[in-house]
């Protein structure tokens, strides 16, 4: 199965709060270019990935899915 993540309201969040992904990657030990890569589902956020923004975004366990598993694309 193909699956392809909207990382939209992450991508605000992370803008809102930091100004800028880069600002934000500095944070979660990750360039610029790890962080696009994962807003754009290129590759996937690790588990502790996801923990550790999730912490630096103050965003609750149960909004986590949210702003990682929001269903943009599903093919089989």
């Amino acid at each position: 199965m193909f699956i392809i993540f909207n990382h939209e309201k992450l991508e605000e969040r992370i803008n809102a709060m930091y100004g800028n992904k880069e600002a934000f990657g500095k944070l979660m030990g990750m360039t610029k270019q790890r962080i696009n890569s994962r807003l754009k589902s290129a590759t996937d956020f690790t588990q502790s990935e996801i923990e550790k923004a999730a912490e630096l975004l103050n965003i609750q366990p149960e909004e986590i899915p949210a702003y990682f598993f929001e269903v943009e694309v599903c093919r089989p």
